[in-house]
């Protein structure tokens, strides 16, 4: 089901917390020290990385993309070069690290509560 306007969400904040720009931060800063063959993120991830570092509100549906692109690049955390933050580190950074994926997958389950909650109210159950 497509997400709906922010405004339906009453009572959530799609403002990254600080802890999520933070990681942005640290994921930009380290990208531009590398070289650029050691650069990492697409310019949709950068795209993101500018976003949640000034803490703009985000639409639902980048909530929904911020919790899938953490799904499919879980595996990135087992690379080689993880450690020494290569290009797949960057790019965790850039989508909001860790704290971005806690976060992410928070207020995407608050939504579909709130979504849940709605259609119950649209649609009650009839007893008899």
């Amino acid at each position: 089901m497509a997400r709906r306007p922010r405004n339906f969400y009453a009572g959530l904040s799609f403002r990254p917390p600080e802890s999520v720009a933070a990681a942005a931060r640290r994921a930009l800063e380290r990208r531009a020290q590398q070289p650029p063959s050691n650069r990492g993120m697409t310019p949709v991830g950068l795209a993101r990385a500018r976003q949640l570092l000034n803490r703009q509100e985000l639409l639902p549906q980048t909530i929904d993309r911020m919790v899938s692109y953490f799904a499919r690049h879980a595996i990135d955390k087992q690379g080689s070069t993880w450690d020494t933050y290569g290009k797949g580190r960057q790019a965790w950074d850039g989508w909001g690290g860790d704290p971005g994926r806690r976060w992410a997958s928070a207020v995407a389950r608050r939504m579909d509560a709130v979504e849940q909650a709605a259609q119950r109210a649209a649609n009650p159950s009839r007893r008899r």
